[in-house]
C-alpha cells in the first residue's frame, strides 16, 4: 500500500485539507450525493486513488460528476501546487458550494456546471450525454474519476462519455470508474439478494432497476464494459467487486481502473 503521507512529505507539502479548515458542505447538501459519512467516504476514495491508480501530488485530476466536493475536499490536502483539479457536474448547488468555498482557498481547484440532460438529476438539460464534449483540451489530465456516474446513464450516453474520457487523458493517464457490473458472480446471487439496488430488468447490455425511470439505477454486463474501454483505446488493469453484490468489500460499487493503452 502506498502511504499518502509519504508522497506529501516527499513533495514538501503539508496535509492540511479543506476539512481541517472547516470547509465541508452542510449535511443537507452533502446527503444529496450518495449519503453516508461525507469525510470518511472521501478520504477512503483518496486512498484508493493513490493505492490503485498511483495518483501523485503533481498530477492533473478530472472529477466528472464532482457533486459537492466529496473527492475534492480530501484532494485539497494531497495535490500540490504542480497538480490541479477540474470538476464538473449537472447539479448547480453542489458546484456553487465548491466554487464559493474551495476555489478561493485552493485556486488550482476549479468547478463548473455542465448542461447535460439526465432524467434523474438534470431533466431540464439541453445536451444529451452522448453528444457532450468535455470542456477541456485533448490530453489535459493524468487521472480521471467517474464515481457513480455510469450507474445512472444508458448505453449510448456511456459510449459518448468513455470516448471523451479517452480523449482528455494524457499518455500514461488512468481512470477510476465505478459501475454495477453484471457477471457470473453478481448474476448468480440474483437481484433479490443484492444490497441497495435491484437490477431485475435486462435491456440489451444493461440492467435496470426501474423500467419507468431507467436512469434511476443502471448495471452493465461486464463483457460490454471491457469491450467499451478496449474500443476507446483504454486498457482495464484492475476490477474490484463492490459490496452491492452482498460480499464483504470496502467500497459499494464495482471499481474498474483503466489506463491509456500504449
Amino acid at each position: 500500500m502506498i502511504a499518502i503521507q509519504e508522497h506529501l512529505d516527499a513533495a514538501g507539502e503539508h496535509s492540511t485539507d479543506a476539512a481541517a479548515l472547516g470547509l465541508v458542505p452542510p449535511p443537507d447538501l452533502a446527503v444529496q450525493f450518495g449519503g453516508g459519512d461525507f469525510l470518511r467516504i472521501g478520504r477512503n476514495l483518496l486512498q484508493r486513488l493513490v493505492d490503485w491508480c498511483g495518483l501523485l501530488p503533481s498530477e492533473r485530476v478530472l472529477d466528472a460528476g464532482c457533486g459537492a466536493g466529496r473527492a475534492a475536499v480530501p484532494l485539497t490536502g494531497y495535490l500540490g501546487p504542480l497538480g490541479g483539479y477540474e470538476g464538473f457536474d449537472v447539479y448547480p448547488l453542489g458546484v456553487q458550494w465548491c466554487r464559493t468555498h474551495l476555489t478561493p482557498v485552493f485556486p488550482n481547484f476549479r468547478f463548473q456546471v455542465v448542461d447535460v440532460y439526465n432524467a434523474l438529476s438534470n431533466p431540464a438539460g439541453t445536451v444529451h450525454a452522448r453528444d457532450f464534449r468535455f470542456p477541456f483540451q485533448d490530453a489535459s489530465f493524468d487521472l480521471a474519476l467517474l464515481n457513480s456516474v455510469f450507474t445512472h446513464m444508458l448505453p449510448e450516453d456511456v459510449l459518448g462519455y468513455v470516448g471523451e474520457l479517452a480523449r482528455v487523458l494524457d499518455r500514461g493517464g488512468r481512470a477510476y470508474v465505478t459501475w454495477f457490473l453484471l457477471d457470473e458472480q453478481s448474476l448468480r446471487i440474483g437481484p433479490e439478494r443484492t444490497v441497495g439496488v435491484r437490477l431485475a430488468h435486462r435491456c440489451g447490455p444493461c440492467y435496470l432497476q426501474n423500467r419507468a425511470d431507467p436512469e434511476e439505477a443502471v448495471g452493465y454486463a461486464r463483457g460490454f464494459v471491457l469491450d467499451l474501454f478496449r474500443n476507446a483505446g483504454l486498457e482495464v488493469v484492475d476490477v474490484r467487486p463492490g459490496a452491492w453484490r452482498g460480499i464483504k468489500s470496502g467500497h459499494y460499487q464495482d471499481v474498474t481502473v483503466v489506463r491509456v493503452a500504449n
